[in-house]
């Protein structure tokens, strides 16, 4: 659908347009979303005031005070490698729209979670009712895929997680982040989403042993899981679609 080329400067672009969100929402759980300087504006603005729609320079310093807000270019980075990994996948048509939204909210998502250790429910939510709406329509217009194992794939990931949640191994936010994920590797097949949840941990246990072995962490240590998830759908994605 896109060239890996022209697919990367969008992802810029979207990164871009991403990064006053993750500003706002990545925030420790129990605050309210907002962006804020506490450099020049002790008082939170919150989320839903047109500051959250100002474009942020790629620096991420403050516009006003030049105050850090987040690494610089970190979102644009992150979202054009993540449109590249979908255009390489080569997918056309509704099924690749809902890959491409699943890489600009998963890149929002991998940024947040690595941050605070949180997934914010307006970007899990928006990309589960985002996705099964894409691949809706990839269902109306006959595209190769199928919607009913999606949605099968979809409930069946957000039980594991949920069951991994309650056991507190995982959190909810990625049970809800497993709907989305299950559903866009479904729409292809079984063994996309087996092969995802295999990268997935896969990816946890090394980043856990390097920790370790580095001696930055200890058995008692958290891992945000959300970006394994996320890079470990891209991965199988991208493995099942050559």
């Amino acid at each position: 659908m896109l060239s890996q080329l022209l697919a990367t400067l969008v992802g810029l672009v979207a990164g871009a347009a991403l990064r006053p969100v993750v500003v706002a929402l990545a925030v420790p759980a129990g605050q309210p979303p907002h962006i804020t300087c506490p450099a020049c504006s002790p008082q939170p603005v919150p989320a839903v005031s047109p500051h959250v729609l100002r474009p942020l320079p790629p620096s991420g310093r403050c516009p006003n005070c030049r105050g850090r807000l987040c690494a610089p270019w970190l979102p644009e980075l992150t979202t054009a490698a993540a449109f590249a990994v979908v255009a390489a996948g080569g997918a056309v048509g509704w099924y690749a729209v809902a890959q491409y939204w699943i890489a600009l909210l998963g890149a929002g998502l991998l940024l947040i979670d690595s941050a605070v250790q949180r997934l914010p429910n307006p970007l899990t939510l928006a990309a589960a009712v985002g996705t099964l709406a894409l691949l809706t329509a990839a269902s109306a217009r006959h595209e190769a895929g199928s919607l009913l194992r999606a949605a099968v794939v979809a409930a069946a990931a957000g039980g594991l997680f949920t069951v991994f949640a309650v056991l507190g191994t995982t959190g909810l936010g990625d049970a809800k982040l497993a709907i989305s994920l299950g559903a866009v590797l479904g729409w292809h097949s079984w063994q996309a989403a087996v092969l995802a949840l295999v990268l997935t941990y896969l990816l946890g246990a090394t980043a856990a042993v390097l920790l370790l072995l580095t001696q930055r962490g200890h058995r008692k240590s958290t891992l945000a899981f959300g970006p394994f998830l996320i890079i470990g759908t891209l991965g199988a994605a991208l493995i099942t679609s050559s």
